[in-house]
């Protein structure tokens, strides 16, 4: 079950401690990987070692400024090249950053949005004529508990990803009948470099209120986005699914 053998995945974002997960695991099930990023070297690096793990032309590293259309365009134009098709995307790109929306510059909600909300657009939008030609594809876009249930101090984060929730649900009854499915993935808290941005015992607090009593595994976002990427997943379109150990926000985390 979950084979991806024969399937094209890229990954936008890829080289992240998510994204890097995510191709790790479609790797590990016979998936062809593109690694999309803005930091080529660290997705070369990674492009690398799945060669290694997996066997020469399972990786390609391609580099990918998910803000830029021209950009998102000319990747998806050499992943087709060096890999023949594009069959599923999975929209992982993002920053994170905490600061109160009272004191927060139009910058930041501009671009906050513009990697979150917008890149997710133009990777799915540039993808998708491939999908509706084969009769087949798969789009997972990234949203997260913030959308969820929100979160102090990162009112931009989640109104981007609450965009995406919107954006998955739309073009999810749209694309059914073509043979593609469309869902997003929004993590709780996941041991990734995302945590660094913290104050001091903020991580701590929130522990409290996760009754799995830890943060997640990137592995476990992996297994996730490998069945959504699957033929298993056929008839699950649509939703967003949260992986997050029971999480609960609350106002006694201290936001």
């Amino acid at each position: 079950m979950f084979s991806l053998a024969g399937r094209q995945v890229t990954i936008t974002g890829g080289a992240g401690g998510l994204g890097s997960a995510i191709a790790t695991a479609c790797a590990s099930q016979g998936a062809k990987i593109a690694i999309a990023d803005l930091d080529l070297s660290s997705a070369s690096t990674l492009a690398d070692r799945l060669d290694t793990e997996h066997g020469p032309g399972t990786c390609h590293a391609v580099e990918m400024d998910v803000t830029n259309e021209a950009s998102v365009i000319s990747a998806y134009e050499q992943i087709r090249d060096a890999q023949k098709s594009i069959d599923v995307v999975v929209a992982t790109a993002g920053i994170g950053e905490l600061c109160p929306i009272a004191e927060m510059r139009y910058e930041q909600w501009r671009q906050m949005l513009a990697i979150h909300l917008d890149g997710t657009f133009l990777a799915f939008r540039h993808a998708l004529p491939d999908m509706l030609t084969a009769g087949h594809g798969r789009l997972v876009g990234f949203s997260s508990v913030a959308a969820l249930q929100g979160v102090a101090r990162q009112a931009h984060y989640a109104a981007a990803k609450g965009g995406i929730d919107g954006l998955v649900r739309a073009l999810a009854r749209e694309v059914a009948g073509a043979g593609v499915t469309v869902n997003a993935i929004a993590p709780g808290y996941f041991e990734t470099s995302l945590n660094d941005l913290a104050p001091p015992g903020r991580l701590d607090a929130l522990l409290e209120h996760i009754p799995a009593g830890r943060f997640g595994e990137p592995s476990e976002i992996g297994a996730l986005a490998v069945y959504l990427c699957s033929d298993e997943a056929a008839y699950l379109t649509g939703q967003t699914i949260s992986p997050n150990g029971g999480f609960q926000y609350s106002s006694q985390t201290g936001d």
